[in-house]
């Protein structure tokens, strides 16, 4: 016997071992032969591989021929995003292979090294002085956009109907014409035009809508960060491609309100852009202090500021009054092991571990900052399941690429 992944299931074959769910309940029994309904089974529930008698083992997929040159870009990128991380846990393992796999068939030449930033004119505050500016940043933070309260109020009641939300949604055209460009897109795959927020609402419910409208919204506040600080656009579709692998990852391990992960994805690094806007000095500085000592920028950050963008986003997220939960995926997402929710956590750190390993976008970081295989763990997704869902990410990232060149 061998296991075999699902797609490569032939009519027939017999099941080598009970196929249980991700809470252990039996869906196909040992012995039963596999059939297009069976299969159908699997696909839905999200088993990737099983165990069938008398195949043979796969041999793991060879990467794609490519220039020598090409490797040697590609290689090196690789080694210098993934160098903190354990790269022999089968996980990441897998991550760095479909990454490169991946950066092979989309391959861009390596950009011209840009010089460092110099440091900001005057030298920056010490960090005992940075730290108790960070405790009083409640001062410096936007007030809440009256859309976000709105859809917030929204989101926490049940009984909202689709009307409600598009009288919302619809005092910004804006932000209207985004949610039917993103609702219209292949990221859902409507076969008719869906020509209204009300609409929108009735096909893929007002919990969705309202999470997509939020998110967008949130990220709109910071759009007018000077590009030499951060490139605002190149930070977004990083941190929308994180929402969809965030999105796709709780499908599969079977956790409820996959929307909310989706925008949590989004949301993880807004700390960095309250960085950027209101201490752009700093963020400079932890920039150059990152490429000179060839660490992460989350470890600039603690040692400049005593804290991280994690914190920063935490502030602003618990300061707005958004859900708990939200607040807790964007604060925990580097050390996904001390949530209250791992398994959450751990999805926005994989998530955002596979989309740098992709190399879609930046959220300024250089680096992975690290991986907690023990959170990982906790939601029991073989590391074979990650090559079939990077591929279903691939066409929603490069949907929602398209999408911003658009907007």
């Amino acid at each position: 016997m061998a296991l075999v992944k699902v797609e490569k299931l032939t009519e027939g074959a017999v099941l080598a071992e009970d196929v249980l769910d991700g809470k252990a309940r039996l869906l196909l029994s040992k012995g039963q032969s596999i059939g297009e309904k069976q299969i159908r089974v699997l696909k839905m529930w999200g088993v990737f591989e099983v165990d069938v008698e008398g195949a043979e083992a796969v041999v793991e997929e060879a990467l794609p021929s490519a220039d020598p040159e090409q490797m040697a870009v590609v290689s090196a990128q690789i080694k210098k995003a993934f160098g903190t991380v354990d790269i022999q846990h089968p996980a990441a393992k897998e991550v760095v292979r479909l990454s490169i796999q991946y950066r092979l068939n989309h391959f861009r030449p390596a950009p011209v090294a840009a010089p460092p930033l110099p440091p900001p004119d005057r030298q920056p505050a010490r960090a005992t002085e940075v730290a108790a500016k960070i405790e009083r940043i409640d001062v410096k933070l936007p007030e809440v956009p009256s859309l976000v309260f709105e859809l917030n109020e929204i989101i926490a009641d049940p009984m909202s109907s689709a009307g409600a939300i598009g009288q919302v949604v619809n005092k910004s055209p804006s932000l209207a014409a985004t949610l039917l460009r993103i609702v219209n897109s292949a990221f859902y795959g409507f076969r008719s035009k869906i020509d209204s927020i009300s609409r929108a609402v009735t096909l893929i419910g007002s919990k969705e809508v309202s999470n997509l409208a939020l998110g967008i919204t949130i990220m709109e506040t910071f759009r007018g960060i000077p590009k030499e600080i951060l490139d605002v656009a190149s930070f977004l579709e990083h941190n929308l491609a994180c929402g969809v692998v965030a999105r796709i990852l709780a499908a599969h391990g079977n956790i409820a309100h996959s929307e909310q992960l989706f925008v949590s994805g989004m949301l993880h690094d807004i700390g960095r852009l309250v960085l950027c806007k209101y201490f752009p000095e700093i963020f400079q500085q932890t920039v150059v202090d990152a490429a000179r000592e060839e660490r992460s920028l989350l470890k600039s950050e603690q040692a400049l500021l005593g804290c991280t963008h994690a914190l920063l986003g935490k502030k602003l997220l618990n300061k707005w009054k958004l859900p708990y939960a939200l607040e807790n995926n964007v604060f925990y997402h580097h050390q996904p092991s001390a949530s209250p929710s791992p398994e959450t956590a751990a999805v926005i750190q994989m998530a955002d571990m596979i989309v740098h390993g992709m190399g879609v976008g930046t959220s300024g970081e250089q680096v992975v900052p690290g991986f907690d295989s023990k959170a990982w763990e906790r939601l029991n997704l073989p590391s074979s399941a990650l090559r079939s869902l990077i591929k279903q990410a691939e066409h929603q990232i490069e949907t929602f690429g398209d999408l911003l060149r658009k907007g």
